[in-house]
């Protein structure tokens, strides 16, 4: 019994030894992708791009309880992916509940030319993917606004 004892110990300690180097791996993956983004955010931030562009969208976003400039988010978390997203909204001071609108509209509809191309290859019809995507992301980020 002592024997199995030490062996299962031994096996658990690998596992934590490989779990920890596979979350090094992870975590230096998405810093690839949030620490770039995240700078050139905040540099656009403070030449005055995120305003000037967050003017154009403000009257749409207000209907998602979003401000303007919360575009950016959405734009870049539709066309990459979630790190990149997270890496945009980083810099923008958003309060709890845009934060968490952000994350449903694109935890619907993220990496959407990837994700479509895929599925494309398997016989669906990328444009309607990309619709019915965009529609349920808006439609709700709309209804949570309205909610919360």
């Amino acid at each position: 019994m002592s024997q199995s004892f030490k062996i299962s110990v031994s096996n658990i300690s690998n596992q934590i030894k490989d779990g920890f180097k596979k979350g090094i791996k992870t975590d230096l993956k998405i810093i690839i992708y949030i620490f770039p983004l995240y700078i050139i955010i905040d540099i656009l931030n403070q030449l005055g791009v995120i305003q000037k562009i967050g003017k154009e969208f403000s009257p749409f976003m207000k209907l998602l309880g979003l401000p303007g400039n919360a575009s950016i988010v959405l734009i870049t978390g539709f066309t990459l992916n979630l790190f990149a997203a997270v890496a945009a909204m980083a810099p923008l001071n958003l309060t709890v509940k845009q934060i968490t609108i952000l994350g449903l509209m694109i935890g619907i509809a993220h990496n959407l030319f990837i994700e479509t191309a895929i599925l494309s290859r398997v016989g669906f019809k990328g444009y309607i993917i990309v619709f019915f995507r965009l529609l349920v992301s808006f439609a709700a980020g709309g209804i949570l606004n309205l909610l919360w």
